[in-house]
């Protein structure tokens, strides 16, 4: 399985799970369904996966980040060109 099945797969698993929020998923889901576009930043999907299974809501509020906030998984995205209006 490829990195970009994978992250679709984690993507809706997360979403459905009640962990990754609706609002984010469209945009991942346009890294998994085009991996075309993003097959020389393979090593950046790969860092957005671990995060997406990684996510966590609560992630900045201790003393200790052990977990991915929405701010990584947006930073990631950016990194892969992805536009977000809501987030400017």
């Amino acid at each position: 399985m490829s990195v970009f099945d994978r992250l679709a797969e984690a993507t809706l698993r997360e979403n459905r799970e009640g962990e990754i929020p609706d609002y984010i998923v469209p945009h991942l889901m346009e890294v998994a369904q085009h991996p075309e576009r993003h097959s020389d930043q393979e090593w950046a999907v790969e860092i957005l996966l671990m995060q997406v299974e990684d996510y966590d809501t609560y992630a900045e509020s201790g003393c200790c980040k052990t977990a991915f906030s929405i701010e990584d998984i947006y930073m990631s995205l950016q990194r892969l060109g992805i536009q977000m209006d809501f987030w400017t």
